[in-house]
């Protein structure tokens, strides 16, 4: 039993069937969908396991649930009391200002890393170049490609250099020292296993739940006057706004379905970094009276205004391996959704949502969808159906929850995958 084994953090005996875990994650109101992700996981995880939570300095946890229901700790706090627990758990994304902190603890405690991403070259790049410590980076890149070109780091940091963060994943020093990855898609588990053979790499789905407070707050008909959409066609799409999201593409398709159906309206449920200019593209195509834009909104209400949605438009390319949570939530909730045809997405399948191909028909592509959709509203609320069974029965947080803590037994006890 778990109780019984020894040496992963510091040689510590921890008595006991249920395993400790230190659970390091970045947690709300840090602006990230990892956050959200492991606030959804942690009170499934919590009836299985004694989990205890370490974050990043400078902050508090926005959730009162989180903070009346689990210990959270600064990162600071773990090296005194590292004995008390059986493993260490690692949240992983491609954030350095978000996930730097956890990169520093992984180097000195080997642990269960979830990988959210399959590339972290951005995310190991800004934190050492930060730092002033170029260095760490140039040898991380020799001792994985055998390269040390200065003049790649200048194209990644310049922000020209996808390329390059495609070839050169550098996920290698997050997973060498791992004793186990966790990702949430075969394409994900395939690209670790392609640059680090040796990895022990489990697939566990994304779950999914409904954020606490989502069904409080305004009525949806009160929502949708708040926004200006009643009586429309609501087409949505919801995250982080970036380029990669395909949303010059997305805005060009609503143009063309706005002269069919002049009723059609858009709604960005989210916010956007400011090297992207969303104001001035919608601008720019002549849409300023057309779109709206919410803004960076807490779970509840993201999930609220999901829900406000007729048909969602999720696209993305490139990709980084990941499997975007923004979806899964989205297909629970029933919203019929579109999603572009790629790696990380294949397990999903057509009719539970839509795929659209990458390629250079994208756009009318997805007017033809959209077209249809809009037409047909036993069409729309068929596929909202699908997703919503397709999600229930395969992204269900109870089984998932059971699912990481069979695969840390695993690690921790020595068993096979």
């Amino acid at each position: 039993m778990v109780g019984r084994w020894r040496g992963t953090l510091n040689g510590a005996s921890v008595a006991g069937d249920r395993m400790r875990i230190a659970f390091f994650t970045p947690l709300s109101p840090l602006r990230t969908a990892v956050a959200d992700h492991s606030e959804g996981l942690l009170p499934h995880l919590a009836t299985l396991a004694d989990v205890d939570l370490f974050i990043d300095e400078g902050y508090t946890p926005a959730s009162t649930r989180i903070k009346k229901d689990f210990n959270v700790y600064t990162s600071r706090a773990f090296d005194a009391r590292s004995g008390d627990y059986d493993v260490a758990l690692y949240a992983m994304g491609q954030n350095a200002d978000i996930h730097g902190y956890i990169y520093d603890v992984l180097q000195r405690v080997p642990g269960v890393i979830i990988l959210h991403d399959t590339t972290l070259h951005r995310m190991l790049i800004n934190l050492t170049s930060r730092r002033g410590r170029i260095d760490v980076y140039l040898d991380a890149m020799q001792q994985a490609y055998g390269k040390t070109d200065i003049r790649i780091a200048q194209q990644v940091l310049s922000g020209y250099g996808e390329h390059y963060v495609q070839r050169y994943p550098l996920i290698e020093p997050v997973v060498n020292p791992s004793l186990g990855v966790i990702v949430h898609n075969d394409f994900a588990r395939r690209q670790v296993l392609r640059v680090c053979p040796q990895a022990r790499v489990f697939t566990i789905n994304q779950h999914f739940f409904v954020p606490a407070g989502s069904d409080d707050g305004p009525s949806l008909p009160d929502l949708r006057a708040r926004w200006g959409l009643r009586d429309r066609f609501v087409l949505g799409t919801c995250g982080i706004f970036v380029s990669h999201k395909r949303i010059d593409i997305c805005l060009r398709a609503f143009r063309r379905l706005r002269q069919r159906y002049p009723d059609a309206v858009y709604l960005f449920v989210g916010g956007y970094p400011k090297d992207f200019d969303l104001p001035g593209l919608i601008e720019r195509l002549g849409l300023a009276g057309d779109v709206r834009i919410t803004g960076w909104l807490g779970p509840a209400e993201f999930t609220q205004h999901m829900r406000l949605l007729d048909v969602a438009i999720h696209l993305r390319y490139p990709h980084i391996g990941g499997t975007p949570y923004t979806p899964i939530r989205l297909m629970g909730l029933g919203v019929p959704t579109i999603l572009s045809d790629i790696e990380p997405l294949a397990e999903l399948p057509e009719g539970a949502c839509v795929k659209i191909p990458v390629d250079p028909y994208e756009e009318d592509t997805l007017l033809r969808i959209l077209t249809a959709l809009r037409a047909g509203d036993e069409l729309q609320a068929e596929l909202g159906r699908n997703g919503q069974r397709w999600i229930s029965g395969r992204h269900d947080p109870v089984s998932i929850a059971s699912r990481y803590v069979s695969v840390l037994r695993q690690v921790v006890e020595g068993l096979g995958v």
